[in-house]
């Protein structure tokens, strides 16, 4: 310890520090004393092992990349008498780094890895002091508060970054410093860690915003420099040139107008460019080395004072490739012809002519009574199409109100009308570029949209609303109505060119009346289903009730018995299902108006399909009930129970209640 030091430390602490250091280092000075820091004590603290992990775990990014940087630096450090240290955000020691007669100086003073360096642990220093200011500090020894520092000279600089969400606020990440005996100043020194903290930055930085933006594939970062008027592409992502068509070439630092045809071209863009503007899904026509097209557009300014650069993180995504996610995530048919249940005739023969269709890239007119699953059809027709892999988008024309259905149907621009989003909307014929769109209830489109959507059949080509702009799509169209559309033509309610258009190929879907042989396939099947999606125990229902449910209208079609039957079993799940159970749910009044009691029935002993084989005091209990509510009239109580006279006698003799 060199004596000079020593003595310029002890005149500072006997009084001389205000006079002699600046103002940041005498307030930490006059801290020290407050908290009754001991200036002569000779060793640093120190974290635990287990501390210590988690620290250097939670600095592995400044850690992996500070020291290459160093160890690169260090074979041109030649003063064998100072070296690098690396600290984290909270002033550890994370490492030292310099030849074997320096590490052992430092180890001599208990400057090792693991020492606490924090104001409160060590005193006034360069690195408590530096991390607290957040600017580079050189300190000769006599500045520390402790002994230990005082013969130790110290340059350090903060990693730190402008937190760009919160105005005024940094991003702490550490520091770097240069220490050794106060023998060895050299100001170049604070130099060079400040050159090692700017590049340590710029990489946290893009790490950040680039390297973590990874679920934006169409990124491109633009480093903007106002004064010279220039725009130099920074870094971009390897899939930008799949967005936009385009062959790779090489972009790093080239100027935006290598890709971006200049202004006029590009207006929207270059304005969204030149203010620095924030933008999030908007849609635009960007013209790309003299080809045109639409994309999705979303901005993000950045400035980092401290690094000395500014600039708009851009990404990009092309329609098609929206389209394609649309497929995958939301846009997907779910259901193929596997999934339609019947052994009908006349059913299998549809059945046959959906699989002819699907092979068409023919329009498709599906025609049907509400109900008969005309929806499930068209999901098979588009998975057993060669479109399958594409968007399948269905929108229900009945569903929206009329001024509302030309937006979802075609998309509006921004500012198209009050209300709507900023930068625009894709609409449905955009989303299913590619693919198929499927027109539920298109009996009920207003006379104006039919007029429009018969020039998209016409020309496939369309302008969103508030748009004159052209948009190509390439879409498979179906559509479906369980209405009269040439009643409904000749009552000037729907367009006849349109229908004709629509309907190259009609799809007749047969009434569940039509098909009667289908009911008891269907009805097993749904129990089925209804059991394994609920996990009840197996469901059943008596022959008798079987025998009911074939013979029901079924006016709601397949979607009315696959309710009925889930609303039966939701009510009476422990019971074997009768025709009073059916009656009950449906409200079919009884024979002489019998008043129905609406007392849940027992449950049977033991669920079978046939009543020959029902059995069991629950059973005769119910039997019994039958009787009292309908005063034992025997005519009055089988028709309660949905069962023959001959079948209740039956039941009387067996459980001896005649």
């Amino acid at each position: 310890m060199g004596d000079s030091s020593l003595k310029k430390w002890r005149n500072l602490h006997s009084g001389d520090y205000h006079l002699s250091l600046d103002a940041e280092t005498a307030k930490s000075w006059d801290r020290c004393y407050s908290q009754n820091i001991d200036p002569e004590k000779s060793t640093f603290e120190s974290c635990t092992d287990t501390e210590f992990d988690i620290i250097k775990k939670n600095s592995t990014e400044i850690y992996a990349y500070t020291n290459r940087i160093i160890m690169a630096l260090q074979e041109y450090l030649r003063n064998p008498h100072v070296g690098f240290a690396l600290f984290d955000n909270n002033a550890c020691l994370l490492k030292l780094y310099g030849s074997g007669q320096f590490l052992q100086w430092a180890e001599a003073k208990g400057i090792t890895p693991k020492t606490i360096w924090r104001e409160e642990c060590a005193g006034t220093n360069a690195v408590s002091l530096g991390l607290e200011l957040n600017k580079p500090l050189y300190f000769d020894g006599p500045d520390n508060f402790l002994k230990v520092l005082c013969d130790v000279v110290t340059y350090f600089t903060p990693f730190s970054l402008e937190d760009e969400l919160n105005e005024g606020l940094l991003k702490k990440f550490g520091g770097v410093a240069i220490i050794g005996p106060d023998s060895e100043k050299d100001l170049d020194y604070l130099v060079t860690v400040i050159s090692i903290s700017k590049d340590v930055c710029m990489h946290l930085y893009l790490v950040v915003n680039t390297y973590h933006s990874i679920s934006n594939p169409g990124l491109m970062h633009i480093d903007i420099e106002k004064a010279k008027n220039k725009m130099h592409i920074l870094y971009h992502s390897s899939t930008i040139f799949d967005i936009f068509n385009i062959t790779p070439v090489d972009l790093n630092f080239k100027n935006l107008q290598t890709i971006f045809d200049p202004y006029p071209q590009n207006k929207e863009f270059w304005e969204i460019i030149d203010s620095n503007r924030q933008v999030k899904n908007y849609n635009t026509k960007l013209s790309i080395l003299g080809k045109e097209n639409n994309y999705v557009l979303s901005s993000e300014p950045y400035k980092q004072s401290s690094l000395g650069f500014q600039g708009i993180k851009l990404v990009f995504e092309s329609e098609e490739r929206i389209s394609s996610y649309v497929s995958r995530k939301i846009g997907n048919a779910q259901l193929t012809f596997s999934d339609i249940i019947g052994k009908n005739t006349n059913f299998i023969k549809t059945i046959y002519q959906a699989k002819r269709v699907a092979l068409s890239d023919s329009n498709v007119l599906i025609l049907g009574e509400s109900g008969v699953g005309k929806d499930i059809f068209a999901q098979a027709i588009h998975n057993a199409s060669s479109r399958k892999n594409k968007p399948f988008i269905a929108l229900n024309c009945a569903a929206f109100p009329r001024d509302l259905i030309a937006s979802e149907l075609f998309g509006y621009e921004a500012g198209a009308f009050t209300g709507s989003k900023k930068g625009g909307n894709l609409g449905k014929f955009e989303l299913a570029n590619t693919g198929t769109i499927f027109l539920d209830e298109i009996g009920d489109m207003p006379l104006d949209l039919q007029a429009m959507l018969l020039r998209i059949i016409e020309q496939k080509s369309f302008m969103r609303l508030g748009s004159n702009t052209q948009i190509h799509v390439d879409v498979k169209i179906i559509a479906a109505t369980n209405t009269d559309l040439i009643q409904k033509i000749k009552q000037r309610k729907f367009r006849e060119d349109l229908y004709y258009r629509l309907s190259t190929i009609r799809l007749r879907i047969p009434a569940l009346r039509e098909r009667q042989d289908d009911i008891e396939l269907l009805t097993n099947h749904f129990i089925k289903s209804i059991s394994s999606r609920t996990n009840m125990p197996k469901l059943a229902l008596s022959g008798e009730a079987m025998e009911m449910i074939k013979n029901l209208p079924w006016k709601g079609n397949v979607r009315e018995l696959q309710n009925t039957i889930e609303g039966i079993f939701q009510l009476y799940p422990d019971t074997v299902i009768l025709p009073c159970h059916i009656k009950e749910y449906l409200d079919i009044p009884e024979p002489n108006d019998l008043v129905i009691s609406t007392a849940a029935p027992l449950a049977a002993a033991q669920a079978e399909t046939n009543t020959e084989n029902i059995n069991g005091p629950a059973h005769k209990r119910q039997i019994e009930e039958a009787l009292r509510i309908n005063k034992y009239n025997i005519t009055n109580t089988s028709s309660y129970l949905g069962v023959s006279r001959k079948t209740l006698y039956r039941w009387l003799k067996k459980y001896n209640l005649q």
